[in-house]
């Protein structure tokens, strides 16, 4: 059966485009609207009712609940927008971005923006395990469309991810090849899905290698660079022998190699030093980081291409899809010590 995205590839247009020849809603030359025509005559296409309502806006929104501190830094979110927009652009859609303070005034928002046509659907993310539920339940119970970037356990729900225990797992396989065995795992966030499944992939890690976790625990901080540091030196006080630290994200890591730097310790020989998620600057650093690149350019591109899927009528909500991307190694010198060694 032809799909709104096989007429489009037939006609040389976007999907979108094909859904405003067929509801008569926006500007489309008559040259492009034959090539449209012929193109469903010729596949023996049957719009379903998803593409005939004329109430669409060709608008999907994505909203996070991040502070301006928390998104300020992190290229996870600047890279994840950006695979959206040009998946979108690719579609002849458009993205409207906001982020809230709270669950609340999101679920609010997002019946609001339904309710006045404005957009045709969520792409929702960064949520905590406590106001996933509310949130998720509050937009299937309005019929609303919406593809979760992240994972739930308890809605049949579109959704999108890395597997974060395989990904902790791979990193401190990683590092423990690498002949590292305290290894750290630094953390700014106890109570999202990502962090309890990364701490699942590094103590089945550890373990596997009989490596005993609670010689080197899982500390947490606030994510702020002094905060950061006064953490280690902490652990230091408290006798916690640590030759490698992994962190949640990029910009942790900068702060865990100005704390060696202050501390005279020596990036790989002393300490290695991994984050999750790549970052352009991570390179260009004194000792470049090693990271686990995440793909989240193209975590947000296939994000938007099901749920415009979804919208079309080409997928059903109540069936889960869960779609998981590949994530691999960056390795760079702040792990690479044996490499190093040599060297010298």
């Amino acid at each position: 059966m032809a799909t709104i995205k096989d007429v489009a590839q037939a006609a040389g247009v976007s999907p979108a485009t094909v859904s405003r020849v067929i509801t008569n809603k926006g500007n489309t030359t008559s040259d492009t609207e034959a090539r449209v025509r012929a193109a469903i005559q010729q596949l023996n296409y049957t719009p379903n009712a998803s593409s005939l309502s004329t109430d669409r806006s060709f608008t999907f929104g994505f909203c996070l609940t991040k502070s301006l501190a928390e998104l300020r830094g992190n290229t996870f979110y600047s890279d994840l927008l950006y695979g959206i927009s040009q998946s979108a652009k690719d579609f002849d859609c458009n993205i409207q971005f906001s982020a809230f303070d709270s669950v609340e005034e999101q679920i609010a928002q997002c019946k609001k923006w339904i309710k006045q046509k404005r957009v045709d659907g969520f792409l929702i993310t960064s949520l905590l395990s406590s106001d996933k539920d509310p949130l998720i339940s509050a937009l299937l119970e309005e019929e609303i469309p919406v593809v979760l970037i992240g994972r739930s356990l308890t809605h049949n729900i579109l959704s999108i991810h890395n597997d974060n225990v395989r990904d902790s797992y791979m990193a401190h396989k990683y590092l423990i090849d690498k002949g590292y065995t305290n290894i750290m795992l630094l953390t700014d966030e106890a109570k999202q899905d990502v962090v309890s499944d990364r701490i699942h992939g590094y103590r089945i890690a550890m373990e596997e290698h009989g490596i005993n976790t609670s010689s080197t625990p899982v500390l947490y901080t606030d994510g702020d660079g002094h905060h950061i540091s006064e953490t280690l030196k902490q652990a230091k006080r408290d006798g916690i022998e640590i030759d490698a630290i992994i962190t949640m994200n990029s910009l942790m890591s900068l702060s865990v190699l100005n704390y060696c730097q202050n501390e005279s310790i020596r990036v790989p020989d002393d300490l290695g030093i991994m984050c999750f998620n790549d970052a352009p600057y991570l390179d260009k650093m004194s000792t470049p980081i090693t990271s686990v690149d995440l793909n989240p350019f193209l975590l947000g591109s296939e994000a938007f291409y099901l749920l415009f899927n979804f919208v079309e009528g080409n997928s059903k909500q109540s069936v889960s899809r869960n779609v998981t991307l590949p994530s691999h190694i960056i390795e760079r010198k702040s792990t690479n010590r044996y490499l190093d060694s040599k060297k010298g």
